[in-house]
């Protein structure tokens, strides 16, 4: 069986010096490799190169990172929006749009997540401690292979399917969450104090599985949080499962 291509998104970090680097955890690419996928790290570039690129690719992974601009979901910057780059943005939004119209399978992970979301139409809480003082602390300062809160998984979900019980302890690196779901997914994880934790496709036969939480910094530890990474590489092997696994249900 061919090893199918995965692209997975960077950012732009503009951190350490006075020229930006395009940068990634390896994590990421740890995970693919692992999962019987070929890594490919995309730039972020103008949205106008999206189409030639779509053809090239069998899967997406969407990867963590900073706040997404609030008029891209049409909010006014709150208090508590923390830094944001539209050129990521842009690229993003028009990157999963031509994906889901090609029916490309992808996972999206915390940032990825929210990107999802709000580019299929949906918003977001721009700061949770704001929006919800009464939420658990979803920010901590700790290690990302430390486990840090339960999410309730809903049976009827690949993610229950995945991992096979509806109470998983997860880490948490996020001070944002989506807020509106957009009329293309269905909340399928939530965390215990109501903060949605993951995503999926309304549709049957689709995969587009998006996750609050990073299985890509637990997997070494915990070798069930390969498992997403693992879905996204079925999904993603052509005339094989795409569209026809039990893990593409609605």
């Amino acid at each position: 069986m061919k090893k199918p291509i995965i692209g997975i998104t960077s950012f732009i970090d503009r951190s350490r010096q006075s020229v930006p680097y395009f940068s990634l955890k390896e994590s990421y690419v740890k995970a693919i490799e692992m999962a019987g996928g070929i890594p490919v790290i995309l730039s972020a570039t103008s949205p106008d190169v999206v189409n030639a690129l779509i053809p090239t690719l069998d899967g997406l992974v969407f990867s963590g990172g900073g706040d997404i601009a609030p008029w891209l979901f049409g909010q006014e910057p709150l208090v508590g929006l923390g830094s944001f780059d539209t050129v990521r943005d842009e690229w993003e939004i028009e990157l999963c749009n031509r994906a889901w119209e090609a029916r490309i399978p992808m996972l999206g992970i915390c940032r990825g997540c929210q990107l999802m979301n709000v580019a299929r139409g949906g918003s977001l809480l721009q700061d949770i401690e704001r929006s919800n003082p009464a939420a658990l602390l979803h920010n901590p300062q700790i290690a990302h292979d430390e486990l840090h809160h339960h999410i309730i998984i809903e049976r009827d979900s690949i993610l229950f399917e995945l991992f096979e019980t509806e109470s998983l302890l997860v880490n948490s690196f996020h001070h944002q969450a989506v807020d509106k779901v957009a009329s293309d997914f269905k909340i399928t994880a939530r965390g215990t104090d109501g903060i949605i934790e993951a995503l999926e496709p309304i549709e049957s036969g689709r995969f587009a599985l998006a996750l609050q939480f990073h299985p890509e910094g637990l997997f070494l530890r915990y070798g069930a949080f390969l498992k997403p990474f693992s879905a996204l590489i079925a999904a993603s092997c052509k005339g094989d499962l795409t569209g026809e696994s039990s893990l593409s249900h609605s």
